[in-house]
């Protein structure tokens, strides 16, 4: 394919009618050099391309749905929709080669706009000749069989996001797309479903046994399945770049915000959380306050009143053990013992008469003497309170807390509630403050439309992902079912039939892929290695590049034959690694499409640009259109590209009339000369 024109009108930044010529490629002119400042026009003249190609499919869509209609009515110009004018289009002329020879087409997609309706109108011309609505149809087919959106967005190199995209879970499986793409590989796929919906055909279906039936239906529902898990895993990476795009917008937003003297909602939860906080604290305090005003300030108030109860708790313990021992020993402990002694000891008195039961009278009185509590008059005490030993403990706990008891503590609790009351209404007034200014409001909503998004994108992420789960178990349910089947019916020994014959063929078709693959890819592989070792500045970089044919996973040794993985590239390598692969599978595959190169230098070093320059850009592809600042391709390696280019632009805004001026030189091509 060669993009020979492309005009774009009342699109985008672009107001008027905006032509880009590029004329065929001459000698080893093969680069097409736009360049412009950002907010220039630079991301629309891509956009301008891929809309012009594949309209409504170039958002995912196959028909002009809501959705379609939203995004093309935001695109129309808004100063050609201040005047009147709401007709809006793009145009693009470009060569394909079908079978290797040349064909010339002309697509004109405008849209007019009435009222809040948009109605597209399509022309398309080939060789001249305006193409009927069926012929349409069949050109439609032919782009999305040989040029799919996918491998358009595959080739489009990003140099400020081609790291991230190499670095995705995805990468594999789109390197995976691109190359049966290129190389027609996936046509097998087709005419494998297309051997199923033979089987599946109503006059073939009801001769075959029970077991191929299920067998089919499962060969059928397996390529749903298979169908179903891409789509799922396409859109939770849309939908993760999608978040990323979010959050850096959200960043950049709440930066500016900030700078204007706002409050982020990340700050204002943060600051509602420390209020929420404080306020839990001046309710714990209150409590602490409340609880010693109840429970402990009337007995500090009377704490001579409670030392005299525990004095009198003691007193009755010491009275009721003193009772409790002198009622033992005086009823049966006491005799006993001078009953048992007397038959042992002799006891008289000083005259040598029998003293035994004086003695024990007297010893009685002097021992309930000695054990008598100090300090109790016996004839005045009364039991007063008669507590058990749990109540008794109570108040002995009371009375502790009541003697610890600082009454400075009570000032301090009340000298914290009132820091922490100042402390919440200077908070209070900065939300508050943050809420009504109205400068800030447009920013406020913008933030919060990006968080509702937020939140939108990650539950969609998380319902797709448990439905990628489900898919992927129930897939290998099939892939379970289908072995036993196959089993039973080869067992049966019926292959004289239809359904033997097809089963063949797709095994076949599967080999015979599988051949075609590790041989495509082992060019691939040859020329890749051959490019990024020329490119890169270490020189003989690597020594062994691999690609599995089953996963596309990549294997990559170095000199020493260990692995290289990539991660551990940099910035700059990753962008030569991506760039190495674009071409390998381009010139592998002998297909002629434009590279769209965008922000090509920014990571890279002298030396990598001039490799690029000297060794990758001549040869990378018949076309290569390179979207590039003045800083990015300065004077210095503009003249180094200059014998390479076929023809070159300069894209500039005017603020004064709202329009972007093309001039057919670049920022430092000196004009007549």
């Amino acid at each position: 394919m060669q993009i020979n024109k492309l005009v774009i009108t009342n699109f985008g930044i672009y107001y008027g009618r905006n032509e880009f010529i590029f004329g065929n490629k001459k000698d080893r002119s093969n680069i097409i050099l736009i360049g412009g400042e950002n907010g220039t026009g630079k991301t629309t003249f891509l956009s301008a391309i891929r809309l012009a190609l594949y309209g409504p499919l170039f958002l995912g869509y196959k028909s002009a749905n809501a959705k379609y209609i939203d995004f093309v009515k935001d695109k129309i110009n808004i100063y050609s929709r201040a005047e009147g004018n709401k007709m809006a289009g793009v145009e693009m002329n470009f060569t394909l080669y079908n079978n290797g020879e040349p064909e010339n087409y002309y697509i004109i997609r405008q849209w007019q706009l009435t009222g809040e309706t948009i109605k597209e109108h399509l022309q398309i011309y080939k060789n001249d000749a305006l193409l009927t609505d069926n012929q349409m149809e069949e050109f439609n087919h032919f782009l999305r069989r040989n040029l799919p959106p996918s491998l358009f967005d595959f080739l489009f190199f990003d140099g400020e996001r081609v790291q991230q995209y190499v670095l995705d879970s995805q990468f594999e499986q789109n390197i995976k797309e691109a190359f049966m793409t290129l190389f027609n590989l996936d046509l097998f796929d087709t005419l494998k479903e297309d051997l199923l919906k033979y089987l599946k055909q109503d006059n073939i279906f009801t001769n075959l046994t029970q077991e191929q039936k299920e067998y089919t239906q499962i060969e059928y529902d397996l390529r749903n399945q298979e169908n179903v898990i891409r789509s799922l895993e396409k859109r939770i990476a849309e939908l993760k770049e999608q978040m990323k795009d979010i959050q850096v917008k959200t960043r950049e937003l709440e930066q500016e915000f900030s700078n204007k003297g706002g409050m982020i909602a990340r700050e204002r939860e943060a600051l509602n959380e420390q209020i929420f906080l404080m306020e839990q604290e001046k309710k714990h305090i209150t409590e602490k306050i409340k609880e010693a005003a109840a429970e402990l300030l009337p007995f500090v108030i009377t704490q001579k009143l409670l030392q005299q109860t525990i004095t009198q708790i003691e007193a009755e313990e010491r009275v009721e053990r003193y009772n409790a021992l002198k009622e033992e020993l005086n009823n049966e402990t006491f005799p006993l013992l001078f009953k048992e002694l007397s038959l042992h000891f002799h006891i008289t008195d000083s005259e040598g008469r029998e003293a035994a039961a004086s003695f024990a009278k007297a010893m009685k009185e002097k021992l309930f003497q000695s054990i008598k509590p100090v300090g109790i008059n016996f004839g005045q005490f009364q039991f007063i309170h008669q507590m058990n030993s749990e109540q008794k403990q109570t108040i002995r706990n009371l009375f502790n807390h009541v003697r610890r008891f600082d009454g400075k503590l009570v000032d301090e609790w009340f000298a914290r509630i009132h820091q922490l009351t100042d402390e919440v209404y200077t908070l209070k007034k900065r939300i508050e403050h943050s809420l009504t200014d109205e400068s800030l409001k447009d920013m406020i909503n913008k933030l919060n439309e990006h968080a509702r998004l937020h939140e939108q994108i990650k539950y969609e992420i998380e319902a797709n992902t448990a439905k990628l789960f489900e898919a992927e178990k129930f897939y290998q349910e099939l892939i379970a079912k289908k072995e036993k089947l196959q089993k039973r019916i080869r067992q049966a020994k019926k292959d004289e039939n239809i359904f033997e014959l097809c089963q063949k063929l797709s095994r076949v078709l599967s080999r015979y892929q599988e051949e075609q693959v590790k041989k495509y890819l082992g060019t691939v592989e040859r020329y890749f290695l051959q490019m990024f070792n020329s490119l890169m500045r270490k020189g003989q970089f690597l020594n062994s590049f691999k690609i599995d044919p089953q996963t596309f996973e990549l294997t990559m040794l170095n000199h020493s034959n260990r692995p290289i993985f990539k991660h551990s590239l940099s910035a700059g390598e990753t962008q030569l690694f991506f760039l190495s692969l674009l071409w390998a599978l381009l010139k592998a595959s002998k297909r002629q499409i434009p590279f769209v190169l965008d922000t090509l230098f920014g990571r890279l070093d002298r030396t990598h640009k001039e490799n690029l320059i000297q060794k990758y850009l001549p040869i990378a592809a018949n076309q290569v259109i390179i979207l590039s600042t003045n800083t990015e391709v300065d004077e210095y390696y503009y003249n180094q590209m200059k014998p390479y280019i076929q023809q070159e632009f300069s894209l500039h805004y005017d603020r004064s009339s709202n329009c972007v001026h093309i001039d057919n030189h670049y920022f430092f091509q000196k004009v007549g000369i």
